[in-house]
């Protein structure tokens, strides 16, 4: 494949996937309104339906749909819904002007005939694998919504096989002449507050010493009976709430260079459902605890993460949205620490005396705008995305590793944290 030596040089790209929430919330308007243009030439999208006209009578129903949720009262994370409106017109828009071609996937990714560089992956989580591999072969550059793989089989028992083969095929593509960026999309090491961390993290080092305690937390009072949120925390998708939020946070600790050691006790619970509303049948309150290890922490260095969903429903209501990353440093031969704490939603990042740490760089408000500028420095420059494939296999390992010594079916590691 022709490797791309100008910066003036936009990079075409295809994404596959195109009607899903992140894609339509946070990938297309950084592509169509938020200056990702400047750099990617988004020339395709993909899918399952027939044909274009198809895509665009599907797009229209999306919009129709997510404007009967507003009309009703019904809908989540509002700012995200209009965004997903807004990008659904723009995709249709680009059909009706010969902007944006769309290419059916059901005969599979390798019969697709478009001239493009890089592969934008939103499919279902199942169904990754074997994008990879065909886009892979045909020397795509690839960047995909996380988790990369599943590592639980449809039963929700733990289970290597994807992870096993995601190993295998990052393996082989390391050894291919032509050099090509695989990168996960795992949006929480995009935002603002991560990037200053990440930027300041030699500057706490030097000033409060090596790490030695991880917590984080993820609450959300979010709706049990939203058909996406239903669709993405369930047995059929593969995913429960420690392999979606655990990707995210694992992969903070991995982009600092820490290893997951040995796996203390995890207790899970179960939304058990109420009148008109059907139990989930995967876990959505996680509690996990963890060793750590690596050059920035202490021999002794211990985690612990918590992620909980529909928290006005826990038998101690939690009143209040929280997404937050605390990181405590400790000199060598002293008990004084200090914390800092990274909030992903507020996007600011202070220590336990009130210092708040600014980043040098200006990351954006969308994360995907600062995923895809990492995408194209890492195509055009040689320069290694901060989370890379191997790092998020990992992260993947982390979690599988938690599932199979704690299995969430498993009645003794069973919790009742809601009502």
């Amino acid at each position: 494949m022709k490797q791309k030596n100008s910066e003036q040089e936009k990079i075409k790209a295809m994404a596959f996937g195109y009607t899903s929430e992140w894609a339509l919330a946070k990938f297309f308007p950084a592509i169509f309104r938020d200056g990702i243009s400047n750099y990617f030439d988004l020339v395709s999208v993909a899918g399952r339906e027939k044909d274009q006209e198809d895509a665009a009578k599907r797009l229209l129903t999306e919009i129709e749909k997510r404007t009967h949720a507003i009309k009703e009262g019904k809908n989540w994370r509002q700012a995200n819904t209009f965004a997903e409106m807004g990008s659904c017109l723009d995709t249709v828009v680009g059909f009706t002007n010969n902007d944006l071609d769309f290419f059916n996937t059901q005969n599979g990714v390798s019969n697709i005939n478009a001239d493009y560089d890089a592969a934008i992956v939103f499919v279902a989580n199942p169904f990754h694998l074997t994008y990879f591999t065909d886009l892979i072969n045909q020397g795509k550059h690839i960047v995909c919504e996380k988790p990369l793989v599943v590592v639980t089989d449809k039963n929700h028992n733990p289970d290597r096989t994807q992870l096993n083969e995601l190993e295998h095929i990052v393996k082989h593509a390391e050894k291919r002449t032509d050099r090509l960026v695989l990168m996960d999309a795992e949006h929480y090491s995009a935002k603002k507050a991560t990037i200053t961390f990440y930027e300041k993290l030699g500057e706490m080092v030097a000033d409060y010493g090596r790490i030695s305690h991880i917590e984080a937390h993820t609450f959300e009072k979010d709706d049990p009976e939203k058909q996406r949120t239903r669709a993405l925390l369930s047995t059929h998708n593969q995913t429960g709430l420690l392999l979606d939020m655990g990707v995210h946070l694992f992969g903070v600790i991995s982009n600092i260079g820490g290893d997951v050691t040995k796996i203390g006790d995890t207790k899970y619970s179960i939304y058990p459902g109420h009148p008109g509303c059907w139990a989930y049948d995967v876990e959505t309150y996680v509690k996990t605890n963890f060793g750590l290890e690596g050059e920035l922490f202490h021999n002794d260095a211990q985690g612990k993460f918590t992620f909980g969903k529909f928290i006005d429903r826990f038998k101690q209501p939690i009143k209040k949205d929280s997404k937050e990353f605390n990181v405590t440093f400790r000199k060598r031969n002293s008990n004084k620490e200090t914390t800092v704490t990274i909030d992903f939603s507020k996007g600011t990042v202070t220590d336990s005396k009130g210092k708040e740490w600014h980043s040098d760089s200006s990351p954006q408000s969308n994360e995907y705008q600062n995923i895809m500028h990492q995408f194209y420095n890492a195509i055009i420059h040689g320069q290694d995305p901060r989370t890379s494939f191997k790092r998020s296999i990992k992260n993947l390992n982390a979690i599988h590793r938690i599932y199979e010594q704690h299995p969430p079916n498993d009645p003794g590691n069973q919790t009742g944290e809601y009502q």
